[in-house]
């Protein structure tokens, strides 16, 4: 906002006085919160969608806007989770300090309930619902994945390398010292790093001859098992032993610490708490479709055992087919985990034990500020797609702003993905002229 300039955070604020930028501020997310719901355009597609529970003014009260999932004041109904910049924090995790204020900053703005169990202190905002309930064969499940609230620091191994080079050069003013002093050495709180050390550390006591006859081993290194992370662990500080957490434990912290204050065991997206929710619900689940809608990724290679185990997860536990909608990266594609020993991916996903192919459909962003990577070349850029997981191409995907669109065919018996431009609302064309879009069956979960 004009008003707010010392949050105009540009990315080399560490390079000049002050050396600081303002974040995590929550008047100033309240005023940009403020500022969004009464948008016209905005308050424009809260009126479509919800004519009942709107007023001539615009937003009800106008501050928070109807109740989106109430099908009497939305029958076009509003579903919403967050990801990092609506939690308040650019690629943000769990340390976040107001993220409860946030919280209710988000759920106000996308009009939850004031007495929804989102709102609760103790919990992310994750949430269940489901569409054409009742229905004889038409439900859809729809799943909303919280994943930052619980989750961890990035791993240690993901910026260890760059960090240690970029504070050789003891130069304080460059724009990353900051933040990889508090990655590596100190957070301000446990007298180390921030980093989380926990895969690196499992994967040390995996990789010992004994370790995969152990009673733990599927719960600390198969990410493909059930049994992986439902177990809270502890190591000894010679990575030597480990063991289920235990009561004990606190009697001696120094060797135990930090084991004893995370209940999940392995760098984690989504916290132990969720993981157990969502295993429930896809188990009890008999939906011929579940939607999860992730504010980030499902694949990707910051958190992989916790990506690898939400795949197979997904993949293994539901009887339908399952479609993950998301976006964080600034550009359109579809991509498809096909199961098979035989896939390019199979080393990194272990896709010879999945049982069903995982769809994801990524759309981001809807306006020219936020579609970032228009004019980029794709080979040996951050968006090809090295793992082979777009059917269109490595490096067919828009860049241009656009939107998502599900469309299921009850009578055929098929689900149609697609990209949509934000002009006229047609199917996008990739960067490499392919039209965005995929189809699957719903019988056997496999493309068209």
């Amino acid at each position: 906002l004009p008003d707010r300039p010392e949050c105009q955070c540009e990315s080399d604020f560490m390079r000049h006085p002050p050396h600081q930028c303002s974040a995590g501020n929550v008047d100033h997310a309240r005023d940009r919160s403020m500022h969004q719901v009464n948008v016209p355009e905005y308050v424009d597609f809260l009126r479509y969608m919800c004519p009942s529970g709107m007023s001539q003014g615009g937003v009800t009260g106008g501050l928070i806007p109807p109740t989106g999932s109430d099908p009497e004041s939305c029958p076009r109904p509003i579903f919403g989770i967050w990801d990092d910049h609506d939690f308040g924090w650019n690629n943000g995790n769990r340390r976040m300090p107001n993220k409860h204020t946030y919280k209710t900053l988000y759920l106000d703005a996308i009009g939850e309930n004031p007495q929804s169990p989102r709102r609760s202190f103790s919990r992310g905002i994750q949430w269940n619902y489901t569409l054409n309930a009742g229905s004889d064969g038409k439900e859809i499940d729809l799943l909303l994945l919280d994943e930052r609230w619980y989750r961890d620091t990035l791993p240690c191994e993901r910026r260890r390398d760059w960090c240690i080079s970029l504070l050789a050069t003891g130069n304080s003013n460059e724009s990353g010292y900051a933040w990889c002093e508090d990655f590596l050495i100190s957070d301000g709180v446990t007298g180390t790093g921030s980093c989380c050390s926990k895969d690196e550390k499992l994967a040390a006591w995996c990789a010992q001859p004994t370790s995969s006859s152990h009673s733990l081993w599927y719960a600390a290194c198969d990410p493909t098992s059930k049994e992986f992370g439902t177990v809270p662990l502890a190591m000894d500080r010679a990575n030597t032993t480990l063991q289920a957490r235990q009561e004990w434990m606190w009697d001696n912290e120094e060797e135990y610490w930090p084991w004893l204050i995370d209940d999940s065991p392995f760098c984690d997206m989504i916290g132990m708490q969720q993981r157990k929710w969502l295993a429930q619900h896809l188990a009890s689940s008999t939906s011929p479709l579940t939607i999860i809608a992730s504010g980030s990724v499902v694949v990707g290679s910051c958190y992989k055992n916790s990506q690898v185990h939400l795949l197979h997860t997904l993949a293994n536990v539901t009887s339908g087919c399952v479609l993950v909608l998301t976006g964080d990266y600034h550009y359109g594609d579809l991509k498809v985990i096909m199961p098979g020993s035989d896939q390019p991916y199979a080393t990194n996903l272990q896709s010879q034990k999945l049982a069903k192919p995982v769809y994801q459909l990524t759309s981001s962003g809807l306006t020219n500020s936020t579609a970032k990577h228009q004019d980029r070349d794709c080979v040996g850029s951050f968006v090809e797609d090295l793992l082979g997981l777009r059917p269109l191409g490595k490096c067919s995907y828009t860049s241009k702003p656009n939107f998502g669109m599900v469309e299921v065919d009850w009578e055929r018996g098929v689900v149609r993905l697609q990209l949509r431009d934000e002009v006229k609302g047609d199917i996008s064309v990739g960067d490499d002229g392919k039209g965005q879009k995929l189809s699957f069956y719903l019988d056997t979960c496999m493309p068209v």
